[in-house]
């Protein structure tokens, strides 16, 4: 079994659902409340293991009661949760979340999250050697992301970067990467951006496009090639750019050219949005199966 490692924030959700998302200033009436369990980290994960791969978890989390839940959690989805640093006297993350049908609002703040430093990362090095694959998010300090990539380099490990939420970049964590996975908004902030083709075209085929109810894009043999989504009922979009990451890498790491690998984490991000939760709602490789039979 391919065994992954996740760098990444575990967080805490606390998701109101709203018809329609307020403006700035504005107030609107929800209609629902649930506190549930995410961090990009987390979720992608969960993601993973839900799909049959071997997850090992890597961050931070405090001491609180939601901590210890969080943890709890992964220990249930069968993530191996052994390298997770607890840290006293801190929180875990917190993610606050304004949910329409359309789309979604988050804040986030990071708390023991932002706790995943250099000298961690660097004292996982013998861990990270017994990954095939190694995927990270910016949940945690770009600096241990840096770290991470060029250990992943040293070692010849897949690495994978999902550079969200966007910032600046130093531009080794870009060339670093295997495999980058951005959204419509983040792609215009990678460095040199002129166009959605011309930025494809410099990475080489190494970049990702999700389009959300659209599907995906790569480049390959000089064209964009535009990958349709899957067309479902929509009941919650967030998580589900952790689904098509979690879906495109159980796909790659097995062989399927990038092409293949993306009309499945279509697939997943698809059975995604038609269920709340971010982690509660990613498919299990059954789910997948029995879409694809019907």
């Amino acid at each position: 079994m391919k065994k992954i490692g996740v760098f990444g924030s575990i967080s805490t959700d606390f998701v109101a659902t709203t018809d329609v998302l307020p403006q700035e200033g504005e107030t609107v009436i929800g209609q629902s409340f649930s506190t549930q369990f995410g961090g990009k980290g987390a979720n992608k994960a969960v993601a993973l293991s839900r799909l049959g791969k071997q997850v090992v978890m890597f961050g931070a989390v405090g001491d609180d009661e939601f901590s210890k839940r969080a943890l709890n959690n992964l220990k249930n989805e069968k993530i191996d949760i052994k390298n997770v640093k607890k840290l006293h006297g801190k929180i875990g993350g917190i993610a606050n979340i304004l949910s329409s049908r359309k789309t979604n609002m988050i804040v986030v703040t990071p708390g023991a999250n932002s706790c995943v430093d250099e000298e961690y990362v660097k004292s996982m090095e013998n861990e990270i050697k017994k990954c095939d694959c190694v995927v990270a998010e910016l949940e945690i300090p770009q600096e241990a992301v840096l770290v991470l990539s060029e250990i992943c380099k040293k070692h010849k490990i897949m690495f994978v970067l999902n550079p969200s939420p966007i910032m600046k970049f130093d531009k080794h964590l870009l060339s670093n990467a295997d495999l980058i996975v951005v959204n419509e908004t983040e792609i215009k902030r990678l460095p040199n951006f002129k166009s959605q083709k011309q930025i494809m075209a410099d990475f080489n085929g190494k970049l990702v496009l999700t389009t959300g109810k659209r599907g995906a894009t790569i480049f390959e043999n000089g064209e964009l090639i535009k990958l349709p989504a899957i067309d479902m009922p929509v009941a919650d979009t967030t998580g589900a750019g952790d689904a098509f990451l979690g879906g495109l890498i159980d796909a790659v790491i097995e062989g399927a050219s990038l092409k293949n690998a993306v009309e499945f984490a279509n697939i997943c991000a698809g059975l995604k949005v038609s269920k709340l939760g971010a982690q509660t709602g990613l498919p299990t490789l059954k789910e997948i199966k029995n879409f694809l039979k019907k």
